[in-house]
This record gives structure tokens, C-alpha cells and sequence, in this order.
């Protein structure tokens, strides 16, 4: 019965990809972008769906686990996040993108800064593709996981079939059928995260109080402010849940959702129900880790919690229906950073490369077969099974708010930068990235921290001795 719950679930979100093909134009345009005409809460779910991937349940439930309340932090980071790039990015990247004719942050950049050199396209693009494949091999290995956990699917067959169902649907509908598959799993995923939590706490363990005495005496750390850190690892930890959230800005896959918005009045709705959703799914995400450490204490692997937990605990019908939920947040995200990988190479990259005008139908199959390409080679990433879920996402989000949201923050609202200043605090937020998470310090500050501060430096210098020589 949970299969076939789970299998009917999957036959509908593939409908509604397929379908969304019918709404969209035969232009690069509606392709990429939908034809800048989604309402408020497509834009508003398919947007947290997307942020709030395979990670919640796997990741962030898995960390929960082990770490106890103290995951919590990233709630108060995540609010930040979301107000910043609600009410500061969403109105003014919206307009000023559909004025220039924008169809991705990396096109954003290059038509506002007037880079006539294509710098900012070459080296965003390259940025994007380096971090979205180990954030599309994350997700992959979420699927992976929860399906070996609740079914005892093969973790490797699990995952591929993942990959095949998703570029099944995305390949064909474009961003119309990421963003319509985003709404109905988006919906899905907030009555899991909101309903299940509560229901346990409420009526399994009889409230609130009982639950955390529970944890208490379980193990006093769970409750622990710092997951039993000190000093300056606790801080280090702290500094870094919360910093987690304020990448909000920045992310191409996010921003994205801004730009396809039909008007000032979708942002506006939007951003009230975005605010809503952060706290019920940061919230839920974590509750279930602290469940599933209660129910089940000596799980080998963290990650596996919640999908554990489900298939244990719950009736066949209600398990098929959260295991759609789980998937739901691997897929939306999946197909939607596709979707970004595909257009940074095929729209921004190619073009500028090959020095070509491309018609519509032409870049229509060129970004079908860059799409595959890119959904084997993540495939590919997540079948090594190097890292966990949690440590991938962390990476790649650091990488991207360090090298794009300092930039988008300031040339939104500043007039001080230049493209060579973009250019280098791009490669500045990048490489900073990928030196801090091999040194012995990322255990007391997390890598976005570092590397925003020094990329808006860079920014500002490099702007600031370049400014005069771009006014000739």
C-alpha cells in the first residue's frame, strides 16, 4: 500500500511536468524564465521548495539528531536570510531584470553592469557549474538514502532512477514544469513539516514539556545550547548555524523565482507566505530529528532518521504519502538547479564561447542536451558517496552566497561597482570557499563568513581603482 501511494504520487508530479510544456512559449524566454508570469504563490513555494531541499529531511533532521536543539540556530539566520531577500533583493531584481531583459543572475550582472567583455558571464558561469554539480550530487544522495532506509531499495538504484525521473520532466517543460511540480510538492512538503512534528509531540509523547524532559534525560546535551561545545568551538558552531541562513541572497536557483514573478504585487504577496513557510520548515525539519532520536537512538547513520521513522512508525497509506513528501523536496530542488546548471552553460556560457546567435528552436535542444549531459555527471558525483547530504549543501551554499550575493546586494543598492570588481569578488568568494573548508579553522568559523567579508573587500578596491578607467 506505501508504494503504491508512493508510485501514484510520482505518476502525478510526472503529469504536471509534462504538462507544464503546454505552457510555456517556444522561446528561450519561456524556457528559462516561464514567460515572467507566475503569481504569488508559485513564486512564493516553488521558491522555498527549491531552498529547502533533500536536505531538510535527510541533512537537517540527520544533524538534529546528533546534535540536538541547538540546530535551532539556523532558524533566526534563515528569518535574516529570508527578510533580506524578500523585502531588500526580490522587488528591485524583479524590476530592474525585466526592464534590462534578464533571464538569470548571470545575465543580470552582465546587462547591469554593461560587460561588453563577457567577463562576468564566463566566470559566473563557471562558478555556477563548479558548485551546482556537488549540490545536484547532494540531492541525489538524499534520494539514494531515503529510499535504501524506508523500502530497502538499493541506494545506487535508487538515486539513478531519481535522476532519470526528474530529466524525465524537466527536459521537456523547461522551468514552467520546475516551478509547477515545485507548487504541488512545495504544499506537500509544509503539511508534512507542519502536521507530523505536531502531532508526535502533542499526542505521542503527551506535549511539549514531556517531549523535552524526554530529550533530557535521553541526553542532557540534545539541550544543550551548543550541541556540548565550548567556547570557541561553540561559537564557531553558532556563528555558523545562523551565518547558514544569511546565504539567502545570492542563490542562483532562488533569485531565479524573482525574476519570473508576473509583478510588484506577486513579490509583495509572495514574500508573506515565503516568511510563513521558513518557520514551519526550518522548525519541522529539526523537531523530526529530535523524534526519530528519541524512537530510534542507535541508528548507524544519522541522515537515515526521518525516512526510518516513517517506514516504522507510520501506516502504509500516511508513510507512502511522506515518502512523496521527502521526494518532493529532493525533485523541486533537483530539477530547479538543473535547470540553473543548464542555462548558465547553454544560454550564458555557450553563446559567449562559440560567438553565435542561436534561434529559439536551436537553444531549446542545445539546453535539452546540456541538461542530460550535467544530470549524468551529477549522478555520476553521487554514486562515489564521498560526502554526507548536510556537508555537500553546506559547501555549495557557502560557495555561491560568498561569490554572487555580495555582489547582487551591492549592485542593487550601490552605484560603486564595476564588472572587474564583480569579476574578482566572484573568484575572491569562490576560491576563499574552497581554501577555508581545508584549513583547521572552518571547525570554529563556518566558510561563507570568511569569504563574504573578504569578497565585498575585493569588491570595493577592485571597483573603487577600476571606476575611472571604465568611464572612458
Amino acid at each position: 500500500m506505501m508504494l503504491t501511494v508512493f508510485v501514484v504520487y510520482l505518476a502525478v508530479v510526472f503529469v504536471i511536468g509534462i504538462m507544464a510544456e503546454r505552457r510555456m512559449s517556444k522561446s528561450e524566454e519561456g524556457y528559462f524564465l516561464g514567460d515572467r508570469n507566475f503569481g504569488p504563490w508559485a513564486t512564493a513555494i516553488s521558491a522555498g521548495a527549491t531552498d529547502t531541499s533533500g536536505w531538510i529531511f535527510i541533512g537537517a533532521a540527520g544533524y538534529a539528531y546528533t546534535a540536538g536543539i541547538s540546530t535551532m540556530w539556523m532558524l533566526p539566520g534563515f528569518i535574516v536570510g529570508y527578510l533580506i531577500n524578500w523585502f531588500a533583493v526580490a522587488p528591485r531584481l524583479r524590476k530592474e531584470g525585466e526592464e534590462l531583459g534578464a533571464l538569470s543572475l548571470v545575465d543580470f550582472f552582465s546587462l547591469k553592469l554593461k560587460d561588453r567583455t563577457n567577463m562576468i558571464k564566463i566566470v559566473a558561469s563557471i562558478i555556477v557549474i563548479i558548485f551546482f554539480t556537488a549540490y545536484l550530487a547532494s540531492q541525489l544522495t538524499a534520494a539514494g538514502k531515503a529510499l535504501n532506509s524506508i523500502v530497502d531499495f538499493d541506494y545506487s538504484w535508487g538515486l539513478v532512477l531519481s535522476a532519470v525521473f526528474v530529466l524525465g520532466y524537466s527536459v521537456f517543460g523547461g522551468y514552467n514544469s520546475a516551478v509547477l511540480t515545485d507548487l504541488f510538492q512545495g504544499l506537500l512538503m509544509l503539511a508534512v513539516l507542519l502536521l507530523f512534528p505536531a502531532y508526535m509531540i502533542f499526542f505521542e509523547f503527551g506535549g511539549p514539556v514531556e517531549f523535552f524532559h524526554i530529550l533530557f534525560t535521553l541526553d542532557p546535551v540534545l539541550l544543550s545550547y551548543a550541541g556540548g561545545a565550548t567556547g570557541a568551538a561553540a561559537f564557531g558552531i553558532i556563528v555558523g548555524l545562523v551565518g547558514f541562513g544569511l546565504g539567502e541572497p545570492g542563490q542562483p536557483h532562488i533569485v531565479q523565482r524573482f525574476l519570473s514573478a508576473k509583478d510588484d504585487k506577486t513579490v509583495r504577496q509572495a514574500s508573506l507566505i515565503a516568511m510563513f513557510w521558513v518557520v514551519v520548515v526550518m522548525m519541522g525539519s529539526n523537531l523530526l530529528g529530535l523524534i526519530g532520536r528519541i524512537l530510534i537512538p542507535d541508528l548507524a547513520d544519522a541522515e537515515y532518521v526521518f525516512p526510518t521513522l516513517v517506514g516504522d512508525t507510520m501506516h502504509p497509506v500516511i508513510a507512502g504519502v511522506v515518502i512523496g513528501a521527502i521526494f518532493a523536496a529532493i525533485q523541486s530542488t533537483f530539477s530547479s538547479q538543473l535547470m540553473t546548471v543548464t542555462q548558465s552553460f547553454a544560454s550564458d556560457l555557450l553563446k559567449v564561447i562559440t560567438k553565435r546567435t542561436y534561434t529559439n528552436e536551436q537553444m531549446i535542444k542545445i539546453s535539452r542536451i546540456t541538461m542530460l549531459v550535467f544530470g549524468i555527471i551529477a549522478t555520476g558525483i553521487a554514486l562515489m558517496d564521498i560526502q554526507a547530504v548536510f556537508e555537500l549543501v553546506l559547501y555549495a551554499w557557502a560557495g555561491l552566497a560568498a561569490s554572487f550575493g555580495t555582489v547582487l546586494l551591492l549592485v542593487l543598492y550601490t552605484n560603486l561597482v564595476t564588472k572587474w570588481g564583480a569579476v574578482w569578488g566572484m573568484i575572491t568568494g569562490t576560491v576563499v570557499t574552497m581554501v577555508w573548508i581545508n584549513t583547521p579553522w572552518v571547525a570554529y568559523m563556518y566558510e561563507l563568513i570568511p569569504a563574504a567579508i573578504v569578497s565585498v573587500i575585493v569588491i570595493l578596491v577592485v571597483s573603487k581603482f577600476t571606476k575611472e578607467k571604465e568611464l572612458l
